[in-house]
């Protein structure tokens, strides 16, 4: 099966004047394979850019999703609530770190374990399941270490509410002993 050519056109360069590829190629979620020829160049042409403002929710927890986000420009904030409770800031991701979010969504109907809110104007993109799946049909050798690297990224953030867990748990029974 073929990939799907986009809907749309990238400008010849990105934030910071590097090329749609360059810019892929900082990308954690695709280091294992950003030397192989053509790799990055395929999953680029799956993926939607995506504009937005200051103040706009792009992921709700608790909704479904199947698309992954990968931060081009600004800031968004990582809000999670607890029984209901209104949402508290865990994280601010910036563009100049890389960041992606929604990548469970890749393998998977995933509700989502934390509302994205856009701290600033600025610009993502967006990569759809059904678009990676035709990719991973077609690419199975470029799919591997990507999916590989979706699960140590899964597993790092389980790792930390763990350890999150651990910290509340104890702070818990030194309040409650007094």
């Amino acid at each position: 099966m073929a990939i799907p050519q986009p809907a749309h056109t990238f400008t010849g360069t990105e934030p910071g004047g590097e090329s749609l590829v360059a810019w892929l190629n900082k990308v954690r979620l695709f280091h294992d394979i950003h030397k192989e020829p053509g790799a990055i160049d395929s999953i680029a042409a799956l993926m939607s850019p995506l504009e937005f403002t200051t103040g706009t929710t792009l992921l709700k927890e608790g909704a479904e999703g199947s698309e992954a986000f990968f931060l081009m420009s600004g800031k968004v904030k990582v809000l999670k609530s607890i029984a209901g409770k209104e949402a508290f800031p865990v994280a601010l991701l910036d563009a100049k770190d890389h960041p992606f979010f929604g990548e469970a969504a890749l393998l998977q109907n995933d509700v989502r374990s934390a509302t994205i809110r856009c701290e600033s104007d600025g610009r993502c993109l967006v990569l759809q399941r059904r678009d990676f799946e035709i990719f991973c049909h077609d690419h199975p050798n470029w799919a591997l270490p990507i999916i590989r690297k979706i699960g140590c990224v899964i597993l790092e953030r389980l790792h930390h509410a763990n350890n999150d867990i651990g910290l509340l748990y104890n702070a818990l029974v030194s309040e409650v002993k007094g």
